[in-house]
């Protein structure tokens, strides 16, 4: 039975006498089968499992989702029962942030990951991901921590936070989940129509386009970009906010002439509703 704990304090203890390897999947509630596929990767690997939900204040700017963000705490308790975690870490805001002062200590991530994709427009996000998960790692003190390649540009900078502290921590990247369609799972597609649903299937479809155009070896980088680009101005719903192409190494630049070792990265809005993908070529 998985056990609810929101005290700090209470965690901390309780972990400290805990079995060991202890796996950790850090969430923003709203759990969805990509946050499943963490934990299930974490079951496997790891005798303990601890999931946090907390809806993460620094990371949304003034215009953003906050207030909206999907919170359903009692079908995440359900969600963990179902798939064997040992605790769930769901503290409330003062835990986090005892006073106004400590949210004003974020830890400023470098600007050359940050500083661009979603960086460019979400000012200050990757900055509240840094913060966040910095004091969720030194609470539950993790062996391991799980998270998803579709958030690719927080990943990098969580490896980068683990480097930067000397945090005794495996970061383990594992695989986007998917829809039927090929969407990747998100706990914002909720928001999303059916109709929409089907719209934004056409953003992934778009990336598998670029790969292909690569692959064949006809296209250059920015090409194959604009090919996809032309692909989904068929579709008037999808905004594209970026599509753009990054090395492997800290997410820099890529020559013209590459043919692998790369991501295509995408944001775009459907309605309301912004939403990013990638994929490796």
């Amino acid at each position: 039975m998985t056990a609810l704990i929101k005290a700090t304090s209470e965690i901390k203890d309780i972990l400290a006498k805990e079995k060991r390897p202890l796996g950790f999947v850090p969430t923003m509630g709203a759990l969805h089968d990509g946050h499943i596929s963490l934990i299930k990767a974490a079951r496997e690997e790891c005798k303990l499992v601890v999931v946090s939900i907390f809806v993460n204040p620094l990371q949304f700017a003034p215009n953003e989702d906050f207030k909206k963000y999907p919170r359903n705490l009692e079908n995440d308790l359900k969600v963990c029962n179902e798939n064997t975690v040992d605790y769930v870490f769901a503290p409330d805001e003062k835990e986090i942030y005892p006073d106004e002062s400590s949210k004003n200590k974020s830890i400023e991530s470098p600007k050359e990951l940050t500083g661009i994709l979603c960086g460019k427009t979400r000012i200050g996000h990757f900055q509240g991901v840094a913060t966040v998960v910095k004091k969720l790692f030194d609470i539950v003190q993790p062996d391991y921590a799980y998270f998803g390649e579709k958030d690719l540009q927080q990943l990098y900078v969580i490896k980068w936070l683990v480097k930067e502290y000397n945090l005794p921590i495996f970061i383990r990247s594992c695989p986007t989940v998917r829809e039927p369609n090929g969407l990747a799972v998100s706990s914002r597609n909720q928001y999303l129509t059916l109709e929409q649903k089907k719209t934004a299937a056409n953003i992934y479809e778009s990336l598998k386009s670029a790969k292909y155009n690569m692959r064949i070896g006809i296209f250059t980088v920015s090409k194959a970009i604009l090919e996809s680009l032309i692909f989904l101005s068929q579709y008037p719903e999808i905004k594209v906010e970026y599509f753009e192409a990054r090395d492997k190494d800290l997410l820099a630049k890529v020559d013209e002439n590459r043919r692998k070792g790369f991501y295509y990265f995408v944001a775009a809005k459907v309605g309301n509703v912004r939403l990013i993908d990638n994929i490796e070529v």
